[in-house]
């Protein structure tokens, strides 16, 4: 095999050809490659929960928001003027494709403000839009009311809010329910469902990119009022587009400073073009590959996955470098070869190393796709297809290119040693004890450090300070009652419509329009009030509605006391169609016996754990009398909690697969199981090391930094491989440890010197990034590369030293 693809080098020029061709295949389906920007890629496909919140949407009649504020210059917002504004905006937002409604302040019904009839009379009651409306009673209702302040409009009259119900892609619902149906019924591998799977890719493709640009057209009528007022946008569909969007934006912008720094150190280093544009070239080529294939299949980058492109030009990167080195080698070590008979035993040299490198990674990332979590699932998946591209590019472009290069010249810095791996390798062989003992230290510490890692983090902490969507989201956690959604569903007996007494003196069979109106009970009311005001109580908590608030609107209205059953069946009976379904639907159904409370987290605020919150109002409930069934906690804010603990769950169950798989590849490589695990061992230690730095520092595992375990480990174990497949050689050819570590460092040790003070340089760019889980990422990979070549530089060295094994060799 090894000698057949020796062989094919001595035709270059038809290798690059093939090369190119596939190339050239790969750019023909770069057009259908795209960004996702839904927010479906902050849930876990097939939770429970997921279902179950969709089932309240559809219960309840619930759409995705965006939050439109408005802040007239002069402070006045009941003015006419100000009101006309907001009555053009509101129109234009109305004018847009896929809006579903607009509610703004001129749509509030004002009860201070009905006429004698009141409500049970539509007509009496007036908005901002009728004639005759007293503005400063209307201004006092809105700021103080339980129903309308911290929701319509700021507890200071100053700001208000219209709420954009975005319509629900009827298209994209069915294909998802007929997916959901086949996966259900064990029809996973049917043709009929590949072709639904393929329907619904597409459909959700098309539905990112017009949420995307109703997102834009949004904030295009926004941006014509800027000089007539401070206007902030916010909700989830808003920050998942926003999110997507900084990513794409750093792959644009920091690509190409990555890009040019490590242009500069691979110079630095090897003060040839030759060796620039070689590992550029091919890493180059493996990302177009790479973003052919999924265009090819159709498959988008999401927040998660975008991190496959950086990490693939790291790998594409190690390997060019790794190639590089035993090239110069080679040539500084036997003059008297030609320069084909070089680069075929720098290929033939490399190549099991390489293969074995390129093994374990994929094995550690391959630990991915074993997530419910389809974004993770996707990045998993898209990195082994990805170091196949690079193992591929690695050794056919790059040795047919090199080939067709004249030979190179041995360069003043091939022979220099390096300082730094002067001091390590001294380090190892002459103070190993020293070091195993600082290792057992640091795993004391690194335990400590796991223990307080946290899950616990909030949408608005992904963004700087100074950035747009952080000051929407603060100003709306501040003024108008938080940002992130959450439902709480309380479950009473259902509705039947026999249980009615038609003997009920207020029941008149031609009249009643509205028979559930007896299964609002006081007793039930009461119960809801109290959940009610608890959850409201809780710091996290802004603006809670429910069917509490009319009660307090109706106590408003009754001196203070609340209705008794007659009273509440007669204004429920009073009540409008057009009121019902406005203050009445949404928040309760008979038919199911389900009351919902709807209310919003303020993420500027303190801390807290969503999973601690789910318990105490479920604790609550049970106080109340309500058992943990009948109190559940839905919506956005629980679902994006499950995808973290999901993934944290599937990362940890897996970590021991992977382990396992990479000590196999280790003994298969090194033909030893006692070298196997000596390698392995100091990788664990740095990925732990990692990870509790995270901890320490307060970074908490989120849908991107999860994934610096398997990174970190992927990473460490390649520099393991390279080295012990060198320090092999160097055993077997002197019989001494002490030289083989030594001879180790100057060769295979340089190789990783530069490459991980390049990719470290490179990676520290993302830090300027707006989107501050690209800066982690970017920090904690350039992190993981150097603990991983510190630990392969002096801990793997020092425990070969003190082994047995070698100890009992000759020692010059």
């Amino acid at each position: 095999m090894l000698s057949l693809y020796l062989k094919s080098l001595e035709y270059p020029k038809l290798v690059l050809s093939a090369v190119m061709a596939l190339l050239v295949l790969a750019v023909c389906f770069w057009p259908r490659f795209t960004f996702e920007a839904s927010s479906d890629t902050l849930v876990v496909e097939g939770d429970e929960d997921l279902a179950y919140y969709r089932q309240v949407e559809q219960r309840f009649g619930g759409e995705e928001m965006l939050f439109l504020t408005y802040t007239p210059n002069d402070g006045e917002l009941l003015t006419a003027d100000t009101l006309a504004i907001l009555a053009e905006i509101q129109q234009r937002l109305e004018g847009l494709p896929h809006v579903n409604s607009v509610f703004s302040i001129l749509d509030a019904p004002l009860l201070d403000n009905a006429s004698d009839n009141q409500i049970s009379d539509p007509d009496g009651l007036r908005t901002l839009r009728s004639e005759q409306v007293d503005y400063e009673l209307a201004k006092k209702e809105l700021s103080h009311s339980p129903l309308y302040a911290d929701l319509l409009v700021s507890r200071d009259a100053q700001t208000t809010a219209m709420r954009i119900g975005l319509r629900f892609d009827n298209q994209l619902e069915s294909l998802r329910a007929q997916r959901k149906q086949l996966h259900e019924n064990g029809q996973g591998n049917s043709a009929q469902l590949a072709a639904i799977e393929a329907q619904y890719a597409a459909e959700k493709l098309r539905y990112a990119r017009q949420r995307a640009d109703l997102i834009e057209s949004v904030r295009a009528i926004r941006n014509d009022y800027q000089d007539k007022a401070t206007l902030y946008l916010g909700g989830v569909p808003m920050i998942a587009a926003d999110m997507i969007a900084y990513v794409k934006s750093d792959v644009m912008v920091f690509g190409w400073a990555v890009g040019l720094i490590i242009i500069v150190m691979l110079y630095l280093f090897f003060r040839r073009i030759r060796w620039v544009i070689l590992p550029l070239f091919s890493s180059a080529l493996t990302i177009a590959l790479l973003i052919g294939w999924l265009g090819l299949i159709r498959q988008p980058i999401t927040v998660v996955s975008s991190n496959a492109l950086a990490l693939l030009a790291i790998i594409s990167l190690s390997f060019s470098i790794h190639l590089i080195v035993r090239y110069r080698e080679l040539l500084l070590n036997r003059p008297e070869d030609s320069h084909s008979a070089l680069v075929l035993e720098t290929m033939r040299s490399k190549f099991s190393p390489c293969f074995y490198t390129a093994l374990t990674t994929m094995v550690a990332f391959a630990s991915l796709s074993s997530s419910d979590i389809l974004p993770v699932e996707d990045f998993g998946w898209m990195m082994c297809v990805g170091i196949a591209f690079a193992l591929l590019v690695s050794f056919t472009f790059f040795p047919a290119l090199l080939l067709i290069f004249r030979r190179g010249e041995v360069g003043s810095t091939i022979a220099k040693p390096l300082a730094i791996n002067l001091r390590l390798s001294h380090w190892a062989r002459h103070r190993a004890h020293a070091i195993l003992g600082v290792s057992l230290l640091l795993v004391a510490v690194t335990c400590v450090g796991l223990y307080r890692v946290s899950l616990d983090n909030r949408f608005i902490d992904y963004f700087k300070d100074d950035t747009e969507i952080r000051a929407g989201m603060q100003y709306i956690d501040e003024h108008l009652g938080g940002t992130v959604p959450f439902d709480v569903i309380v479950t009473f007996e259902p509705y039947e419509a026999e249980e009615i007494d038609k003997d009920d003196p207020f029941y008149f069979e031609e009249e009643d329009a509205f028979p559930e109106k007896y299964w609002f009970t006081p007793d039930k009311l009461l119960k809801l009030r109290e959940l009610h005001q608890f959850i409201e109580s809780q710091p996290q908590t802004g603006k809670v509605i429910s069917l509490a608030t009319l009660d307090q609107v109706a106590r408003d209205h009754n001196d203070g006391k609340p209705l008794d059953a007659v009273q509440l069946a007669v204004v429920l009976e009073a009540l409008p169609v057009t009121i019902r379904e406005q203050l009445i639907d949404p928040y309760a159904d008979p038919g199911s016996g389900e009351m919902r409370l709807s209310g919003r987290i303020k993420e500027s605020g303190e801390l807290f754990s969503r999973e601690g919150m789910v318990q105490e109002i479920r604790q609550f409930g049970d106080a109340l009398g309500l058992s943990k069934e009948d109190v559940q906690v839905t919506g956005m804010m629980v679902l994006f909690n499950n995808m973290l603990k999901q993934l944290f769950d599937s990362q940890t169950s897996t970590l021991a697969y992977v382990l396992l798989a990479t000590l196999a590849m280790f003994a298969l490589l090194v033909r030893s199981l006692n070298l196997a695990l000596l390698g392995l061992l100091p990788n664990v230690l740095a990925a732990a090391t990692v990870i509790a730095f995270m901890g320490y520092a307060g970074i908490p595992l989120d849908m991107m930094t999860i994934t610096i375990a398997a990174i970190s480990i992927g990473i460490g174990v390649d520099d393991a491989i390279h080295y012990l497949h060198r320090f092999k050689e160097e055993f077997d050819a002197t019989g001494d440890v002490l030289e083989a570590v030594k001879r180790s460092h100057a060769s295979i040790g340089r190789a990783m010197y530069f490459t991980s003070i390049t990719i470290i340089a490179g990676f520290s760019v993302l830090a300027f990034s707006n989107f501050v889980p690209t800066i982690y990422f970017g920090l904690l990979t350039a992190l993981a590369m150097l603990l991983a070549m510190l630990a392969n530089l002096t801990i793997l060295p020092a425990l070969l030293v003190i082994h047995p094994r070698y100890r009992a060799g000759k020692r010059t």
